[in-house]
């Protein structure tokens, strides 16, 4: 008997002797982001793992190892302070001035959520440690938990960073070869595209030294201590970077330190669809398509002829639509059933879904590929441009302009591609095959 006992307690002095203390942080009020981080998170608690979250989208059963701390607060700061979508459309070819509305929405998102009391009693016990830091990438300043807690860290991107980011970690980083995130193009540039993204470039580099960097330096020494160094100096130490780009379409040479984490990492296991969804799918003759504008861009954010074109168009096709919409559309067809939220892995893995309309972030394109379902693209903001150009030069879908695009236009390229949906799943195989590869299943 006294055997066992010790050997149960041996056994789980090692198990508690190979796990780590880990701190994870995701400050971008952003729900496709954080959806994207969780398995990691779930597959790190479940080998053993303590992990303390910083999110502002706790999970509602979490395992016993994650301590979450709430920035859901997060939201109201985006929304009230800064109308970012709004913003971006608005400016949506004024690079500058996209810049301009990121930084000062960080800037305001950190120094709030680093006040958050919980996050102040981390800071200030002395005898808190971890062993590895992870964390969103987008601001510098969230970088000063490493140096604060004396760990090393890993920064994380659920889409394609900034040039400028690659730059100050030595990545070969030519503006023609890779335009920016937030260049509307991608491949074979014309030479005015050329110069627009080298300029752009020079402009990042410019405003990052000149402007941001001084900001983002004052946030940190505030919350971490006026002794904290450059964070120029703590970005140089970055262990690794885990990006969600993948070898297929992005083809950016990249160092030993930064990892590629696109293809399948968000998608999980298939599971049933809500009756009242399922049933509106199965009753259709000509296929259904399911439109959703992800959770960035609201829909009351749809200028009003474009939302007109939309209405008129669905009520004169023939197929099932399944409209992701945060509001109520009185006036739409039976063809047409709205939703407020919708599964949209399963929606999209469903026999009769032929088409994806969509505004083309990263975990909507990868979704739409695994299931074999092309996509008809209406990009909006961030990598979405970029997003688009890729899934029209693969022969994965069609693009369309917003500000442009009529009933005919519209109505025309949906027709194209509900007639010619069998070539993607063609075109797509090996892609799908790939991202298969990477299916995890939820745990908790």
């Amino acid at each position: 008997m006294y055997i066992g006992i010790i050997f149960v307690s041996i056994v789980t002095l090692l198990k508690t002797s190979i796990s780590s203390r880990i701190l994870a942080v995701v400050p971008i009020p952003s729900y496709s982001h954080q959806i994207f981080y969780r398995p990691l998170w779930l597959e790190l608690a479940r080998r053993g793992h303590q992990i303390t979250l910083l999110t502002t989208d706790p999970m509602d059963d979490p395992p016993r190892s994650v301590q979450q701390i709430n920035w859901n607060f997060a939201y109201d700061v985006r929304h009230k302070k800064h109308d970012i979508t709004r913003g971006l459309q608005e400016n949506e070819f004024n690079f500058p001035k996209i810049l301009d509305l990121y930084q000062s929405l960080l800037n305001d998102l950190v120094d709030e959520e680093l006040t958050h009391p919980d996050v102040q009693i981390l800071l200030k016990n002395e005898t808190e440690h971890f062993d590895l830091l992870i964390v969103e990438y987008f601001s510098p300043v969230m970088f000063g938990f490493a140096e604060h807690f004396k760990c090393p860290y890993i920064t994380i991107s659920s889409l394609e960073i900034l040039n400028s980011y690659y730059h100050s970690l030595g990545i070969p980083n030519h503006p023609v070869l890779y335009p920016g995130v937030l260049m509307p193009f991608e491949w074979d540039l014309s030479f005015g595209e050329r110069c627009l993204s080298t300029w752009f470039f020079l402009y990042e580099l410019y405003r990052h030294l000149i402007y941001g960097n001084a900001k983002e330096n004052d946030i940190a020494r505030k919350h971490f201590g006026q002794n904290l160094p450059p964070l120029d100096e703590i970005v140089q130490n970055v262990s690794m970077v885990f990006v969600n780009t993948n070898h297929v379409f992005n083809t950016r040479p990249l160092g030993p330190g930064i990892i590629r984490i696109g293809g399948g990492f968000h998608l999980v296991e298939q599971k049933r669809l809500p009756e009242d969804i399922e049933a509106f799918l199965n009753d259709t003759k000509h296929g259904a398509i399911y439109f959703s504008l992800g959770t960035n861009v609201r829909s009351h954010h749809l200028r009003g002829n474009f939302l007109k074109v939309l209405i008129e168009t669905f009520q004169e096709l023939p197929y099932q639509i399944l409209w992701k919409f945060e509001v109520s559309l009185p006036q739409t067809s039976e063809n047409v059933k709205v939703v407020k939220w919708a599964p949209q892995q399963d929606v999209l893995r469903h026999k009769n879904v032929k088409l994806f309309i969509t505004q083309c972030g990263a975990q909507s394109m990868e979704e739409s590929i695994f299931s074999g379902v092309p996509l008809l693209s209406i990009p909006f903001v961030n990598d979405q441009r970029m997003n688009a150009q890729t899934i029209e030069k693969h022969g994965l879908g069609l693009v369309i302009d917003k500000s442009t695009v009529t009933k005919d236009i519209l109505k025309a390229h949906i027709i194209e591609i509900m007639t010619n949906s069998r070539q993607v799943k063609t075109i797509s195989r090996p892609y799908r095959i790939y991202l298969k590869k990477n299916l995890v299943s939820e745990r908790g």
